[in-house]
């Protein structure tokens, strides 16, 4: 795989596979959803794009579920010293899934992996959807932040 990783102060960007991102709007959108969702000034956040095996592996080890999933996020809440620069978590999209819901959901690749990003960082804030009411709020929170940017900003 090749591999592409983009640093900035808020966050690391990994592309494990070949696919055509603009990074610089993911940034935006990370440092927006932290500004907004009052996180810490010195949380960070690790996002990589990897391929449906790679999902799959994380899946099975980690949830025992052995099939591909489109995005899993870790929290690395419980490990991260509170006076240091430190990392919230780590969120996983799958670059194959991406491509397959933008076609199925008929929106660009890019918009769909902010989407998943987007959903991704809302887990690790510590929102969930496991039933209608938080279902609802999340969905919410990811409309207003992927209506945030203008289409033709991203």
């Amino acid at each position: 795989m090749d591999k592409i990783t983009i640093n900035t102060t808020k966050s690391r960007i990994t592309c494990l596979t070949k696919i055509n991102l603009d990074v610089n709007k993911l940034e935006n959108i990370i440092t927006f959803i932290f500004e907004t969702e009052n996180a810490s000034a010195n949380d960070q956040l690790n996002v990589v794009i990897a391929d449906n095996k790679f999902l799959q592996d994380l899946n099975k080890r980690f949830r025992n579920i052995d099939r591909p999933t489109d995005v899993l996020s870790f929290s690395l809440e419980d490990e991260k010293p509170s006076d240091s620069n430190s990392v919230l978590g780590d969120v996983y999209i799958s670059s194959e899934k991406a491509v397959s819901q933008a076609t199925e959901y008929g929106v660009p690749l890019q918009i769909e992996i902010e989407r998943l990003m987007i959903h991704g960082i809302l887990h690790l804030l510590g929102y969930e959807h496991d039933e209608s009411r938080k279902r609802k709020i999340m969905e919410k929170k990811t409309e207003y932040f992927m209506n945030y940017f203008p289409k033709e900003q991203r």
